[in-house]
């Protein structure tokens, strides 16, 4: 399921361009650690954000000390593959695992963590494991037990489209 070789994402593509790299990305449940390596190390680049990482989970934060906090969570796993790998592209349309759920939610998110060095409000971009399976797995669950203060915020926008 996952390559042993790293890659590196580049949050200066286009976000149709970063959601392609995205989905060819193998990420399925239980095996998003290669994603999250190169979400990380992505992040990690940019010194307006405070990245953090408790397992498969990336917290990248602002610290501006804007009276609100806004929260941007999307996850990084997969359902199983289906024959829809890699993305492929027709008209204008994105399809390939995860495109829409939550891929593009995901692309959308890294490519503001990149790019918005001076928001209004500081914001917390939350990158979770383990959404597609059973509650007890889930990344986010798991980081409210591990780190309650990585979700404390005033309003909270879940990329997930469904």
């Amino acid at each position: 399921m996952e390559s042993d070789a790293a890659f590196d994402l580049d949050l200066n593509r286009d976000v149709v361009s970063l959601t392609a790299d995205l989905v060819d990305a193998p990420s399925e449940s239980f095996h998003e650690a290669h994603l999250a390596d190169a979400v990380e190390r992505a992040l990690m680049g940019h010194q307006h954000l405070a990245v953090n990482r408790i397992g498969n989970t990336i917290i990248a934060r602002t610290d501006l000390g804007r009276n609100q906090r806004v929260i941007i969570g999307g996850h990084l796993d997969t359902v199983p593959e289906h024959g829809n790998l890699p993305h492929r592209l027709v008209d204008d349309r994105l399809y390939g695992l995860g495109a829409c759920d939550m891929k593009g939610g995901v692309a959308v998110a890294l490519r503001l963590a990149s790019q918005l060095a001076e928001p209004a409000y500081d914001v917390t971009y939350l990158f979770y494991d383990c959404e597609e399976v059973a509650s007890e797995h889930n990344g986010l669950a798991k980081l409210a037990q591990a780190d309650p203060a990585a979700l404390a915020g005033d309003f909270a926008i879940l990329m997930e489209p469904s």
